[in-house]
This record gives structure tokens, sequence and C-alpha cells, in this order.
């Protein structure tokens, strides 16, 4: 061992398993004294009891997140935070000061803007964002903006219908011109509760691309923000509950010039995941971001790259070559289940 030491806190980590190990691996190539804690406000969700050391947080919504999210960073002497929750992140990112709170205590906390946050979150204001810096997006409209739809279905014969504040494909359903306003309705009755009476704008309308969705995790610097070190790209096969569940690597390259756009009018720092369309003239359109580790990075992971490696030399100023960015391409991975016991029999 080195006498490098490292605290990596990762909140909400749900299901993911997986990034526990791999950091632990990494702790363990770069010759790293580490640890990884896990912290959740549910002690028996799968990943809570997982981590080198189990720690409570409450809920995001709770008034005491905030206080005990710092108390623990300071405790810890925590060097990186991430966490896997949509709507944690927004809490920290763009309603508090939490993010810029733990960077002012030396923690290393991956994200993009507040402004880029927020656009990842409402599926129209992302559609705005990435058209003002130039990346190919599909024309997105409110469910309730009449002259939008009537445009939109003037240019195209298929649609996607989603929810506009939604999390991975949720309210999603395609659909012809003239079937648009009964699956926005269909899709308001699970839409995600904003604290008011839901609108036909809380869903949003786009025409259905051509070409292949392909995941793509564009990740920068964790200090220098903007700057765009790696791409690491899969093709997706199939999906379930919103989530890749099988996909083989592909070569990053007709991904780089809208990954370069969206890295540095983000101020992008560390790994965001995000789903691009590619067709057969190789043109890209970008239609979903994910400002975290998403359910597609472990495909590259299992053909060689490694972000949880790159983390930890940011973290410690430890120089590494580029190995850890490197995948083979053509490599297929499936995810499969799993179950463990995560506490006491509750009778």
């Amino acid at each position: 061992m080195t006498s490098k030491e490292a605290t990596v806190v990762i909140s909400s980590a749900g299901r993911r398993l997986y990034l526990i190990d791999w950091f632990r691996e990494a702790f363990e190539a770069l010759g790293i004294d580490g640890r990884v804690v896990v912290a959740e406000n549910d002690a028996t969700s799968s990943s809570a009891s997982y981590g080198d050391v189990a720690r409570h947080l409450p809920r995001y919504t709770d008034s005491d997140y905030g206080p005990e999210l710092l108390r623990l960073a300071d405790e810890l002497d925590a060097k990186i935070f991430i966490s896997l929750n949509d709507y944690e992140l927004m809490h920290i990112h763009v309603n508090t000061g939490l993010a810029e709170s733990l960077r002012r205590r030396g923690v290393l906390v991956p994200g993009v803007s507040p402004a880029w946050q927020t656009g990842c979150a409402d599926k129209l204001q992302m559609a705005r964002l990435l058209d003002s810096v130039g990346v190919p997006t599909p024309s997105t409209v409110a469910g309730g903006d009449e002259a939008g739809l009537a445009e939109l279905t003037s240019r195209a014969d298929e649609f996607v219908v989603k929810h506009r504040f939604g999390s991975g494909s949720s309210g999603l359903e395609l659909v012809t011109g003239s079937h648009i306003n009964q699956a926005v309705t269909k899709s308001l009755l699970s839409a995600p509760a904003t604290g008011r009476a839901p609108t036909a704008d809380d869903v949003v309308v786009q025409p259905k691309l051509p070409g292949v969705e392909h995941g793509v995790d564009i990740v920068a610097s964790l200090r220098d923000r903007g700057s765009l070190t790696a791409l690491l790209a899969r093709r997706k096969i199939r999906m379930r509950s919103g989530e890749t569940d099988k996909a083989v690597t592909v070569d990053r390259g007709p991904f780089m010039r809208a990954s370069e756009l969206i890295a540095r009018a983000a101020d992008l720092t560390g790994l965001i995941d995000v789903d691009m369309f590619l067709d057969a003239a190789g043109h890209v359109s970008v239609i979903d971001i994910n400002p975290r580790f998403g359910g597609g990075y472990p495909f590259v992971h299992l053909a060689g790259a490694n972000v949880p490696l790159y983390y930890l030399a940011q973290a410690l100023d430890l120089d590494i070559d580029q190995g850890w960015s490197r995948y083979d391409s053509d490599v297929v991975s499936a995810k499969y289940e799993s179950i463990r016991v995560t506490g006491p029999n509750p009778r």
C-alpha cells in the first residue's frame, strides 16, 4: 500500500453493487488504502450494507439531509461524493448550494452546471439547451402546445410521447399523429408529481428518429470543468424498465463532436450518460442526458474502460496513463438478476 488514502461516498447506489466493487478494485490497482462509504436512507436496500462503511442519510427532501451530508463528508474526510439518483442530484446542484459546499471542503463532486442539471430533469429545456450550442436533437414540443404540435405533425409520421420531467423512459409511447392527444392524456396519468395538478405541458412530443439508439458516457476532468478526457460508447440491443439490458461496445468516433460541445457547454466534471441516435448516414442526435453513472456504464467497463480508476487518480493527484479510457469494440454484455440478504426478519 502507498501512503495515499481515499474515501468515496456513494449515495443512492440502489441495485448498482457492481460500482462499489469496481471502486474497491481501483483502490487495489492503485495501491490505495481506500474505502467505499454507502449512504442510504433505507437500511435494507440492496447496497446499504454492501459498502465498507454503511451510513444512514436522510431523504434529500428532509431538512436534515444537508447538515447530515456535510457532517458525513467532514467526519470521513471524503474525497469524492457520487449520487446515482436524479432527484438527489437536482437537490444538491440546483435547489441548494450543497455541491459547492462539498467542493469547498475539498470533495470532488461530478456533475454539470445548475442550468444543465435543470435541463437534464426537463426534456423540453434540454432540447433548447442542446439546440443553442449546436448539438443535433429532435424537435421537442410540449403536449399542450397546439401550434407546435401542428407544425410537428406536418413534418413527420411517427412520434415519441413521454414525460417531460420523467426519468428513464417513463410515460413513453410510440404513436402516429392522429393518436398524439390520446397518448398525451394517457401519459399524464403516470406523470411524476410536481406539487401541482399535471397538465399537458408535463408531457413532451418528439418525432421518432431514424437509426439506432446508443449510450455514450462523456467523461471530463474532475478538476478542470468542461475538459473532455474520454468517450465510451455502446449500441443498445435490449432495454428493460427504461435501462439498457444488453449492449455491444462500438467505436466512439461518430459521437465525438456532439460530446465535445456538451462537455464544454455544461461545465462538465466527471461522467454523464447520454442517449444518442446514429442513423445510416452517420448523423447523430442527442435525446437524453443522465448527469451521473447510468445503467449503460457496465458495458464499457467490462470491455476494458475504468472510470473509477480515473476518479481516484484525479482525487489523489496520481498520474496514470490513458489505459483507463480504452475498451475493446464488439464486446456484447447482458445483465442478470441476483439477490442478497439485507436485513433481519421484520417479524
